[in-house]
């Protein structure tokens, strides 16, 4: 069959390979003659026609946005721009945070807060920045700075949360852009997530939105194409350093997003995530060695959930069962291993010491699993939601489920004791939608562990004595660093500064709640 130099008009319109029929009396194309269709040659058209024409329509296009834009008054709202959008955003943050202070917090990212949480590298130069990721720039100064560093009112800090949540939103709905820069937007926005005196978006769907145009610009590896739509907003460099830092900054915000909600994690690890993290570890900067073990520990942490089965809310898992057991056992040796491998320089590093010991909270929380309370440990974490009425009551424990209980509350204290002993300003740093919870949700772990093993006709309190707990001991640690965040952030303008405070429930509580014991345990006496 011999392939035509030129297709007929009906392949043509339909975009498929034209053949000449191999029938002696046809002369037209295979699909034709089965078709009964007149076969016509399509007409030529050279291809530099066709360039002429479109550069021609892309200077008129741009011509009339030119005029356009020139005609439009200077007030204008950066959501309803197109035409030099990024200098109406740049115009816009210059009105609210000055040149220089932009510089200010520019360092203080790179120094401390980008140091504490390294999944975005920023330049140091603020002009560079401006010029070439004014979106990502916005994004940094208006939710990673309290609105104190940011020496603005706290109205005009709000103002800058909601534009650029606006900005993000034409950026990618509107406009259709995808683009590294506004990838990152969108995770500096989640991870640093804030809300306003009137609302604010979900740190959850940024991250969708995140994980999906990491996808779409070719960032996230074979095994994950990019829509057919998307096919031209490849990025130039899908293997490079920031490229691969920022697939694994979306895998640290999916694997918290998939954690908190208790939900399996929609684009878990894969060979291309190993490749990024071998990659950065032996290449990358220097504090992509803290990224490095950040993202291990979130791995770890979602084969934990899958092993235990904690993402699915109607699966039961007996934790006095000693086939469990075996399993809490493999996963504890594997966050150990990971413990011991972590680089000398990073030893001392107080937020990995918190994640190891968040991490083995996760392994034992099913020693407080029936088949009808794992619900309870998603957030919220209120003492609304505490269930009293549900917790295990085996009639016999086996010894390991008296270790893990054990295990559980040195874990929960090494948590407290270890975010509590931190400077007020690098809890502030971490990202209050991955590292803040965790506290509230230790908290609420070890006061569920209390509830249990206080309860006259449970035989958990066989196994932790009362004085174990150091409830009041934790509640007072609590509020001294609460009380150290709002020295630096009064307005509570940061997600952290308010879960922290929010902890102050525990002290009314738990006064409340031995109060109720002291006079049950009377009632027995009697």
């Amino acid at each position: 069959m011999k392939k035509r130099t030129r297709a007929c008009e009906e392949c043509h319109r339909l975009k498929i390979k034209c053949d000449l029929s191999t029938s002696p009396a046809g002369a037209g194309c295979e699909r034709c003659s089965r078709n009964n269709l007149a076969c016509v040659p399509s007409a030529p058209r050279l291809q530099r026609d066709r360039i002429s024409e479109l550069e021609a329509q892309i200077r008129d296009l741009t011509a009339a946005l030119r005029d356009q834009s020139s005609s439009t008054p200077s007030s204008r709202s950066p959501g309803s721009l197109l035409e030099d959008h990024n200098e109406v955003i740049l115009s816009f943050l210059d009105s609210r945070i000055p040149l220089s202070k932009q510089q200010d917090l520019l360092h203080l990212f790179n120094d401390h807060i980008g140091a504490s949480w390294p999944v975005i590298r920023l330049s140091t130069k603020v002009d560079y920045i401006r010029s070439k990721s004014p979106i990502l720039l916005l994004s940094v100064l208006a939710f990673t700075a309290t609105h104190l560093l940011q020496g603005t009112q706290l109205e005009v800090h709000d103002e800058l949360v909601r534009e650029t949540m606006q900005i993000l939103g034409e950026e990618v709905i509107s406009r259709g852009q995808r683009s590294l820069e506004i990838v990152q937007a969108l995770l500096v926005a989640a991870f640093w997530n804030k809300t306003t005196r009137r609302g604010g978006a979900s740190c959850y769907q940024l991250i969708q939105l995140a994980a999906d145009m990491a996808i779409d610009i070719g960032i996230a590896g074979f095994s994950l194409q990019p829509s057919p739509v998307a096919y031209f907003d490849q990025h130039e460099d899908t293997t490079s350093a920031e490229a691969r830092r920022t697939w694994l900054a979306c895998f640290v915000a999916l694997s918290s997003s998939s954690k908190s909600l208790r939900r399996p994690n929609v684009f878990p690890w894969n060979l291309h995530h190993q490749e990024c993290l071998l990659y950065l570890e032996s290449r990358g900067e220097p504090s992509d060695l803290l990224l490095c073990q950040i993202v291990r520990i979130k791995q770890l942490t979602q084969e934990i959930s899958e092993q235990l089965g904690l993402f699915h809310l109607a699966t039961f898992v007996d934790g006095n069962d000693h086939s469990t057991h075996t399993v809490i056992k493999t996963m504890k040796n594997n966050v150990e291993a990971w413990a011991a491998q972590i680089p000398p320089i990073l030893t001392s590093s107080q937020t990995l010491q918190v994640w190891y010991h968040v991490t083995m909270v996760h392994i034992h929380e099913v020693a407080l699993h029936t088949p009808t309370n794992k619900p309870s440990f998603v957030p919220p974490f209120i003492p609304g939601r505490i269930p009293v009425k549900y917790i295990p009551k085996p009639a016999n424990i086996i010894f390991p489920l008296r270790t893990a209980l054990e295990a559980l509350v040195y874990h929960c204290h090494g948590v407290i004791n270890t975010v509590t002993e931190m400077d007020p300003a690098l809890v502030l740093n971490l990202p209050s939608f991955s590292f803040s919870p965790n506290i509230v949700y230790t908290l609420f772990v070890l006061v569920t562990t209390m509830v249990a093993a206080t309860d006259p006709a449970n035989a958990y309190g066989q196994c932790l004595p009362k004085d174990c707990f150091r409830i009041e001991e934790c509640s007072v640690k609590l509020r001294g660093l609460a009380a150290g965040m709002k020295s630096l952030d009064p307005t509570l303008s940061c997600w952290t500064t308010r879960m922290v405070d929010a902890t102050s429930w525990l002290e009314e509580w738990y006064k409340d709640y031995t109060a109720i014991l002291r006079r049950y345990e009377m009632n027995l006496a009697s």
